[in-house]
């Protein structure tokens, strides 16, 4: 209609216009009723689907004779019952979007609420080998008890003088724990000078650690031959900083496996024998043990995890959730009073014809 009114307008104002002017307005004249012809003609064939009521249809013929007769403000307001059409049908469709969007959100949060449901029901039908998890308990439990034992050990050691400790330490496979543990002609120097020096011969470990630092003036009023010191003494300087530090070395590291260490303690620590009896039966069944205990916990961690949902208020969530999705889906359903949906075949016949909003002018 715009169009029309618009070359019209311009056929009536075109003062002595070009030749070819003229031709250009008349054939877009020619073009646009052509369209309008088109136009009744597809208004009869929508009728023919039944997606123009007959009313309808009236009207259109009515605005396409009012634009015949170069009526179109006529027309225009004639169409303006569609316009309305039109605009309810686009909120519609709005609507009908932003319901859709709430519908997907309550399905997400059924889904997520069926799921934690499941699996509140499936774990507590979950079987745990109980007795499997106590072996696995008492196990790590006697283990905890012999490496406590062996602190207590090692405390006696680190107490002693560092000679004496050497000696013991060498009833152990030193080689085993100590790379830099001293060969035997170096442990034989070192028995003579701690023999020659008792002041640095009744030290401990860590005493003789702290000698390190001696200055040379110190060091002569204690040993005049420091460069012995030096070779005896800070030649194993590791060595003997590895044992002031005894408890983090490997040395008779507890290992529930090792039954050299287990003999050890057995034979040697008051207690420990019942526990090391303990520990070799129930080692026996170790793996499987820890297995069922490691599965024990990840279960009990899921179920603590869980425990901030009540089933019945999962459930009532749950039945909500429904009863909105229902309200939803019944919302997207319903029809306008002419018994079809704003969206049927006569809402997007309106859309198709009516086109994008024009600009103003």
């Amino acid at each position: 209609m715009d169009e029309i009114g618009s070359t019209r307008e311009k056929e009536k104002t075109l003062w002595n216009p070009a030749a070819i002017t003229r031709f250009r307005i008349a054939k877009k004249g020619f073009e646009l009723s052509k369209e309008l012809k088109h136009f009744e003609e597809e208004v009869a064939g929508e009728f023919v689907k039944g997606n123009v009521p007959e009313e309808a249809g009236k009207r259109f013929i009515s605005i396409a004779r009012l634009i015949e007769k170069n009526k179109i403000q006529s027309a225009k307001d004639e169409f303006g019952y569609f316009e309305e059409i039109i605009g309810a049908s686009r909120r519609y469709g709005e609507v009908g979007e932003e319901l859709k969007g709430k519908e997907m959100m309550l399905q997400r949060e059924k889904t997520r609420m069926e799921k934690i449901m499941a699996e509140m029901s499936g774990l507590e039908k979950v079987a745990i080998d109980q007795e499997k998890v106590r072996r696995y308990d008492e196990l790590t439990d006697n283990i905890a008890k012999l490496k406590t034992l062996r602190e207590g050990y090692l405390d006696s050691l680190l107490s002693m003088p560092v000679i004496e400790l050497i000696r013991e330490i060498g009833k152990h496979s030193p080689e085993d724990y100590f790379q830099e543990f001293p060969a035997k002609e170096e442990m034989e120097g070192l028995e003579r000078f701690f023999s020659d020096y008792p002041a640095f011969g009744r030290c401990d470990a860590r005493e003789l650690c702290g000698s390190f630092a001696y200055s040379e003036k110190k060091l002569s009023h204690i040993c005049p031959e420091t460069t012995r010191f030096r070779k005896a003494v800070l030649g194993n300087r590791r060595f003997f900083e590895t044992l002031s530090a005894l408890k983090h070395t490997a040395f008779l590291a507890v290992d529930d496996s090792d039954d050299k260490v287990l003999d050890f303690y057995a034979a040697n620590i008051a207690s420990a024998e019942g526990i090391v009896s303990r520990i070799r039966e129930l080692r026996k069944e170790k793996l499987s043990d820890k297995e069922e205990h490691e599965r024990s916990e990840r279960i009990g961690k899921r179920k603590a995890e869980l425990s901030k949902y009540s089933k019945a208020g999962l459930e009532a969530e749950l039945k909500e959730i429904e009863h909105l999705l229902g309200i939803l889906h019944s919302e997207t359903q319903k029809k306008d009073p002419d018994g079809g949906g704003l969206l049927s075949g006569f809402g997007l016949f309106l859309k198709k014809i009516s086109g994008p909003p024009r600009s103003p002018g």
